[in-house]
């Protein structure tokens, strides 16, 4: 909803306290920010811009009116430019010196490009700044930069910050003349409420009520909430505080107080309710805007109170942004009816104002039954027109301000409106439309499986970008980094990573080369380059290179979260999750700090957005399996299995969606059950996860045959364990033909299949086939130990593993002496694993010496034998002691060499 002007107040209910405009309650708390505003607006630079981010009632508006009041005194001109007024505004100021523009709500003004490239055509008298508001900023923060002429010959500062929820631990206001009241400053969030309480109170004229209030520790209210608890125990005459559930609360109080004033008016009370969510979403509030609105609703008037319905409506619509969107969602979420009405017959500016509506709740969307924000933008992009070549830049706009997980329905509904502008941009555009129209059309074609169709596409974007960065490379530089990026997506996932890479490193260079003023717009193209480099890096088994990138790729992203957090700490969550590389490469214990980070931070984030918690659950599998690989089984079951449950619900929603990440969490549990003995709950989810990947696999065999082959290996292996030897050998003989198959284009394939064969020759062991058993064991020992010269610690540990079933092998196969040089080697490189990671490779270690030991007591060393039984038998006893159920019977095995061997010495045969 449009923001009112500084001087402007309408409302009538108690809720109105709650403007900004009013200053009810004092300004308090932003001494920090205010001090940084002030500094930016006194630089020396002649046109500087700030976005001044914040989730929707942290006091984004309060604060740079606070900063406008402060300015004026000393000489400012300050303008709160109104919705649509942005050129009106602009021309006001012309004559003046220093001049400040407040662009509040800026993602949802589509007449800010104009402003921008009004301000680029002048030469501003003295100082001319513009402050921009908005929940979050992203791809329409990012295309002012190339599709503005304010960049055209200079480089003016744009600078970018965030606002926080939490207040400064001191406050800017200690005491309150108006109240005689003394603030601690050592509690800040009770020292707003007891303020806004007072405040409140003496506005309503009723009494300062006693408050309750015990913060949650994990909660870090914004003062919206904190005012909104404080004005509901003032009418409710004191209590519990709680700010969670105050905005909810206060539109109770509001709607009970609309009954009587309603009826007057000629509009029932759940009519009123339906024609205010109507106004407030479309925006328009002009005699004819309300009137239209109630017809939507459904409501008529009484007869000779239709001029009064329209004045109640208007001056009983919610004033602060976030109370309008809780109505707008409780309205809708309810009514089916409403939501198909206030949405029909939409045209293009009413279509837009639900879309900017719908994109800003998006961040700080009120929870509900139903996904009102994902309805509200598919309803409102199928009304959006697209066959003239005046719609293209209008299109191209409403795609930069869509979110991609607003909900569940918005990825497909962009997806459809991408397809749409790339059709209109390829009959009607320009060279820069043609280019960002295309370059958003691969990434949605890759995401449809369209890969091949999708690189063809990136690669025609790009080349367009480059021709545009002839005549004016700084201009164009940010889009072509944008456009590489996404090319570097398209190899990827064609398996073509030595491209993706060159690409990637070309946007790193790029980077590089850009001017300071530009950061701002590079350092977010920058950071996915080196993102997306690690993984390249990790493909192509560039493992020295793959940390170092990451990590460069971290430090910005978290640059960028400092001026952005709703943007960008999804990225720095996910650029963590990228350390389980460390993992992979035998280094689960540097891993395990950016692993527990990135669950720490989509946990938070799922918290107050449930879209994350697809992302918190996968957070949740890289941290157990990282667990699982430092030994920490019971910490990594408890983790996988949120994980599972998670994924589960999840499925309820978008069974066919989430098929991928509910298979891999599946997997993952079912494989750390197995290694602890759990081998019946192991074989229900390990199958389960086999059903969905063979699926996965006929549908789409380049992308999840690899999965595949991991499912059919691991039940194999649990299979193996409860002594079902001929099925086990049938799935692993599948899984090595599937990673065959897989080596033969991708070198980092090499690793699974070595651990494919290596188990292979243990499920022919198994059933007595030991002649051929050596040959896949062999063949795996010979594989590691090249990839072992390569990448020592990514291979090492499964050498020690192949090198230990060669040595089984030959045992079986009578061949002892043959059998003793491998086994010595796995012993030896088991001892160094244990010294680095007991609880991890202690259980390999006991299994290598029972088998050297049986391996010496055939060679006829008895003596040198017996000490490795014990050995052996010692640390199962040990590890048995902890999990009964699954080293018992590897117990008794031990206790059984030591046992022959014992006796061996005992009583040796005669010569």
């Amino acid at each position: 909803m449009s923001r009112l002007g500084p001087d402007e107040t309408r409302g009538t209910g108690p809720a109105a306290l709650l403007a900004p405009e009013r200053g009810v309650v004092p300004f308090m708390g932003r001494g920090r920010e205010l001090v940084e505003l002030r500094s930016w607006v006194r630089s020396r630079d002649p046109v500087a811009l700030r976005l001044l981010c914040g989730p929707g009632g942290v006091g984004k508006t309060r604060l740079v009116l606070e900063l406008g009041r402060r300015l004026r005194r000393t000489g400012w001109t300050v303008v709160h430019v109104p919705p649509a007024a942005e050129m009106a505004a602009l021309s006001a100021v012309a004559e003046e010196r220093r001049v400040l523009l407040v662009v509040d709500d800026a993602a949802s003004r589509p007449d800010l490009p104009a402003m921008l490239d009004a301000i680029g055509a002048t030469s501003p008298r003295g100082r001319l700044r513009v402050l921009c508001t908005a929940r979050t900023g992203g791809q329409w923060w990012r295309r002012e930069r190339w599709t503005s002429r304010l960049w055209a010959g200079r480089t003016p500062s744009v600078t970018q910050m965030a606002l926080e929820p939490a207040l400064e631990r001191r406050l800017d206001v200690a005491f309150d003349p108006a109240l005689g009241l003394e603030i601690e400053r050592s509690e800040d969030h009770r020292a707003l409420l007891e303020v806004a309480a007072t405040r409140f109170a003496r506005a309503l004229g009723r009494p300062v009520p006693q408050l309750r209030f015990e913060p949650a520790p994990d909660q870090q209210p914004c003062a919206l909430d904190l005012q909104a608890a404080a004005l509901v125990a003032v009418l409710d005459g004191g209590g519990v505080v709680d700010p969670a559930g105050a905005l909810d609360a206060l539109l109770d109080h509001e709607r009970a107080g609309w009954t009587a004033t309603a009826e007057r008016a000629g509009l029932g009370v759940s009519g009123a309710e339906a024609a205010l969510a109507v106004v407030t979403l479309l925006g328009d509030t002009t005699d004819e805007g309300i009137q239209a609105a109630l017809l939507r609703a459904g409501v008529e008037a009484a007869e000779g109170t239709a001029a009064a319905a329209v004045d109640w409506v208007r001056a009983h619509l919610p004033v602060v942004p976030r109370l309008a969107e809780l109505l707008v969602s409780r309205v809708l979420a309810a009514s089916e009816e409403t939501t198909a009405a206030c949405t029909r017959g939409l045209d293009p500016a009413q279509a837009f104002a639900v879309l900017a509506f719908a994109t800003e709740m998006g961040p700080d969307r009120p929870t509900g039954e139903r996904d009102v924000s994902g309805k509200l933008i598919e309803a409102a992009v199928s009304a959006l027109p697209a066959e003239r070549p005046a719609d293209l830049p209008w299109l191209i706009r409403v795609t930069r301000r869509l979110p991609r997980s607003p909900g569940p329905l918005a990825a497909p509904v962009l997806d459809r409106l991408t397809h749409r502008v790339a059709e209109l941009a390829r009959a009607t555009g320009g060279d820069a439309e043609r280019a960002e129209a295309l370059t958003d059309l691969g990434i949605v074609l890759i995401a449809e499986g369209e890969t091949d169709a999708a690189v063809g596409l990136l690669q025609e974007a790009v080349g367009l970008w480059r021709g545009l960065g002839w005549g004016d490379e700084n201009r164009y530089r940010p889009a072509l980094c944008t456009a590489l990026n996404n090319l570097g997506t398209g190899y990827w996932a064609v398996g073509r990573h030595g491209d993706a890479l060159a690409v990637q490193e070309e946007v790193v260079a790029l980077c590089r080369r850009c001017p300071a003023g530009d950061a701002l717009w590079a350092d977010a193209e920058h950071a996915r380059a080196l993102q997306n480099a690690g993984v390249s890096y990790t493909e192509l088994g560039r493992v020295g290179d793959i940390e170092v990138a990451q990590r460069a790729s971290l430090d910005l992203y978290r640059r960028l979260a400092e001026g952005d957090p709703v943007q960008y700490e999804p990225l720095v969550a996910a650029v963590l999750g990228n350390f389980e590389a460390l993992t992979e490469s035998g280094r689960p214990e540097e891993a395990l700090p950016a692993n527990a980070e990135a669950v720490a931070i989509r946990r938070r984030l799922a918290a107050a957005r449930p879209e994350h918690l697809g992302e918190l659950a996968w957070s949740l599998g890289q941290l157990g399996t990282t667990l699982e690989a430092l030994g920490r089984y019971e910490e990594a079951g408890v983790v996988l299995v949120e994980a599972l449950e998670l994924q589960r619900e999840l499925a309820k929603e978008n069974e066919r969606g989430t098929r991928p990440a509910l298979a891999g969490a599946l997997s993952a549990l079912g494989a750390l059950y197995s290694t602890t003995g759990r081998a019946d709950e192991s074989l229900r989810l390990e199958r389960e996860a086999l059903e969905i990947r063979r699926e996965l696999a006929r549908e789409h065999p380049d992308r999840y045959l690899h999965y595949l082959a991991h499912s059919l290996s691991n039940l194999g292996v649990t299979l193996a364990r409860r002594g079902r030897y001929d099925e086990a050998v049938l799935l692993e003989e599948e899984a090595v033909a599937v990673r065959r198959g897989l080596a033969s284009g991708n070198a980092r394939s090499l690793k699974y299949l070595a651990q494919s064969l290596s188990n292979l020759g243990v499920r022919y062991a198994d059933l007595g086939r030991f002649e051929e058993a050596l040959e896949p064991t062999q063949e795996a020992v010979d594989m590691l130990r090249r990839l072992v010269r390569e990448q020592p610690e990514k291979y090492r540990t499964g050498l020690a593993e192949s090198l230990a079933n060669l040595g089984a092998t030959l045992l079986d196969l009578d061949r002892a002496s043959d059998a003793l040089p491998p086994m010595l080697e796995a012993v030896a490189m088991r001892r160094r694993f244990v010294l680095e990671n007991p609880d991890k490779h202690r259980p390999d270690l006991a299994l290598a010496l029972s088998n050297l030991a049986s391996a010496l007591s055939a060679a006829g060393d008895n003596v040198a034998a017996l000490g490795h039984a014990r050995e052996a038998v010692d640390m199962r006893r040990r590890l048995a002691a902890d999990l009964p159920e699954r080293f018992r019977p590897e117990l008794e095995r031990s206790r059984a060499v030591l046992a022959r061997i014992d006796a061996a010495i005992r009583n040796p045969p005669a010569r």
